[in-house]
């Protein structure tokens, strides 16, 4: 491998990156490059089979945390709890709105649609009364539709949050968010810290639920296009109370479909059972 590794990059006058010496690799391909152009074009064809298996990988991982979360679904055991956060558009520093919808499983004894165990909140935070979206993200903030807006500062929006978990038992809670990782930073920014103040069973992103179900492993679509294609009705979208309350009811209906099957077996995305060797002639 070593004397190889060498005249290739003597044949392509620059440095490759090492191979690790304890790797395996079988189903092993000789292919001949007899010059740099060769080269090119093998490690063009490589680097699409790469982008090809991680996405793959990719793909594999999004469909078992789909299942997983239908899992903690389907056992009636658990709180769920979608959060939105929407921030002032010329400043992600400044939070405008902080909002909640909670979903307690445990006490979802009826078949009545419009007898759900739900909780939801709307929150605007007084320190930045003065400041108002409009430009590039939609003002929405006094179009909450399920419930009363309460102005608080940050802090006690905070303990509001805390106080409505206050019952739950640790590990008894799943987080949702539909791009939960920006959501989670925003929390963090006025002292919600999840994996220490919630302690989840387990933390979901209903963007990355949507992209198993599509079989794109890459593609992310905003919450009112994947609400609309699971056919969901969904109205005055970036007020932060109105999108926990949508999230939460995409990762239920998302939660009661199965995931349609998809052939990912033409592809391998094992790292040390694939790997092709080149002879320089």
């Amino acid at each position: 491998m070593e004397k190889i590794h060498s005249e290739l990059e003597t044949l392509i006058s620059k440095k490759l990156p090492h191979m690790n010496d304890n790797s395996t690799y079988t189903d092993i391909e000789i292919i001949q490059i007899e010059n740099s152009s060769g080269y090119s074009q093998m490690a063009k064809a490589l680097k699409k089979f790469n982008t090809s298996a991680k996405a793959a990988k990719k793909l594999r991982e999004l469909r078992e945390s789909y299942e997983k979360a239908r899992e903690l679904f389907n056992e009636k055991k658990y709180l769920f709890i979608a959060v939105d956060v929407e921030s002032y558009e010329r400043d992600h520093a400044c939070i405008l709105e902080v909002g909640w919808s909670i979903y307690d499983s445990r006490k979802d004894i009826t078949d009545d649609p419009e007898n759900k165990p739900y909780l939801d909140r709307h929150f605007c935070a007084t320190e930045y009364r003065h400041m108002k979206n409009g430009k590039y993200v939609p003002d929405m903030k006094d179009k909450y539709m399920f419930g009363e807006t309460i102005w608080a500062n940050l802090n006690s929006i905070a303990d509001q949050l805390r106080g409505d978990l206050n019952e739950a038992e640790k590990g008894t809670v799943v987080f949702v968010g539909h791009d939960t990782k920006t959501d989670v930073k925003y929390l963090e920014s006025i002292g919600i810290f999840v994996e220490r103040d919630i302690e989840p069973a387990g933390t979901f992103d209903t963007a990355e639920m949507y992209a198993a179900r599509s079989g794109k492993a890459n593609d992310r679509i905003n919450l009112g296009r994947s609400c609309d294609e699971m056919g969901i009705e969904n109205y005055c979208l970036h007020n932060a109370g109105n999108d926990a309350h949508y999230t939460l009811l995409l990762f239920i209906e998302l939660c009661r479909q199965t995931l349609p099957d998809i052939d990912l077996s033409n592809i391998n995305t094992t790292p040390t059972t694939s790997k092709v060797t080149y002879e320089v002639i």
